[in-house]
């Protein structure tokens, strides 16, 4: 199992500005608000701890519960969870509590857009590794059921990054997910011969 914790997240003004359209009644973005994002996503850019474990197991030692829409031709997978911590989460609850709610609803768009950089990360690292074994990746699936969740926490103790799933099957903090990528083997290409 492999642990990584407060990687830098780098905020992608586009992105939170799209997940502001389509999380919230926002429809348009005044200066005023884009400023608002801008200097948010800086503060929080040094307030976000994010931190994810992963591991990469053999297809014939992955559990049967926790493969989710695997592609043919598999030969392993990597199964991570990553939280950006709860720190956004308290911050969101103290806005609404103050009636701030385009805050909140900013802070809701940063927290999923670090969510994001940090699955992206990850994805990058378990990539590198799978192309040195001459694999790819398939599109990540995401893991939601409850009792895959508990089979997953077996594999990653997820108290290793303040992760914890409740008996709703809810991930605590709640701007944390889980999911598998499939490791498939890369197809050499065969030589043409010219005459």
């Amino acid at each position: 199992m492999k642990k990584i914790k407060k990687f830098k997240i780098n905020f992608r003004q586009r992105e939170v500005v799209r997940l502001l359209k389509n999380t919230t009644q926002i429809t348009e973005i005044t200066s005023q608000l884009e400023e608002a994002i801008l200097q948010e996503s800086q503060r929080l850019s040094k307030v976000v701890m994010p931190a994810a474990i992963y591991e990469t197991l053999q297809k014939e030692h992955l559990p049967q519960e926790l493969i989710v829409s695997p592609p043919d031709n598999w030969v392993a997978a990597s199964l991570y969870l990553i939280t950006i911590s709860n720190i956004v989460e308290e911050e969101i609850k103290e806005a609404q509590r103050r009636g701030e709610n385009i805050l909140g609803q900013v802070l809701h768009a940063l927290s999923l857009e670090a969510l994001e950089q940090s699955t992206n990360f990850v994805q990058r690292l378990i990539n590198e590794e799978a192309k040195s074994d001459s694999c790819e990746l398939s599109d990540r699936q995401r893991i939601t059921a409850v009792p895959v969740w508990r089979k997953l926490f077996e594999i990653l103790p997820g108290d290793k990054i303040g992760v914890q799933c409740l008996e709703n099957g809810v991930l605590q903090p709640l701007y944390s997910s889980a999911g598998i990528v499939y490791w498939i083997p890369v197809k050499k290409k065969n030589a043409k011969s010219t005459n």
